[in-house]
């Protein structure tokens, strides 16, 4: 890990924008084979889809982390609160999640269609039909750890951070961006059903 850290910090010395773009590129796809290693989907055991993963790197690399790498500075750079720390970080975060996350994921969906060429008319369904999921999914994760971002860690080591935590996200959003609504509903039901089956049994045993 300290090797990795001398490493990161190098390459951020001489060349910012392009190590966090790469480091995001490679995060990303990350993501996508966790999602795809770990795919409920009986269709996809034995199968790799490389093109998939390749376009969560580009995505990642070359459409999201330019745009968030500004987007801290201007957020670092405009919300500014002397003297109140906490304050200064909640209100970050707040502009962050209203501002940032909607366009985030809309441009991820829009960003995932236009790469396999799909119809306008099919990347607005994608829009309709998984956005506001995909926003309240959002919301039980990011706001805490955006607070915790714009609280301690500094600017430089913002996306990363980000990164890190999103390869978890990112096989989320991999996986529901590449399955229909109605699949990914059955799949997230039968997670549910799983779930409280597993409560009954613990309540039984307590």
């Amino acid at each position: 890990m300290s090797t990795f850290y001398k490493w990161y910090n190098a390459r951020l010395a001489t060349r910012p924008i392009l190590t966090q773009c790469v480091t995001t590129a490679f995060l990303f796809g990350a993501g996508d084979v966790v999602a795809q290693t770990l795919s409920p989907d009986p269709a996809l055991k034995g199968k790799y889809d490389y093109i998939r993963t390749g376009r969560m790197c580009f995505h990642g690399g070359v459409v999201f982390a330019p745009v968030v790498i500004q987007w801290y500075k201007l957020v670092s750079t405009r919300i500014v609160i002397p003297g109140r720390p906490m304050l200064e970080a909640l209100a970050r975060m707040a502009v962050d999640q209203t501002v940032w996350a909607p366009v985030g994921i809309a441009s991820f969906y829009v960003s995932m269609g236009v790469l396999q060429l799909h119809s306008w008319d099919q990347i607005k369904e994608d829009l309709r039909t998984k956005w506001w999921r995909t926003m309240v999914g959002n919301y039980a994760v990011w706001p805490a750890v955006q607070f915790v971002n714009f609280r301690i860690v500094p600017l430089e080591y913002r996306l990363m951070f980000v990164n890190i935590v999103s390869i978890a996200w990112n096989a989320f959003l991999s996986w529901f961006s590449a399955t229909s609504i109605e699949q990914s509903m059955q799949t997230l039901e039968k997670a549910e059903h799983k779930l409280e089956e597993l409560e009954a049994k613990v309540e039984k045993r307590i």
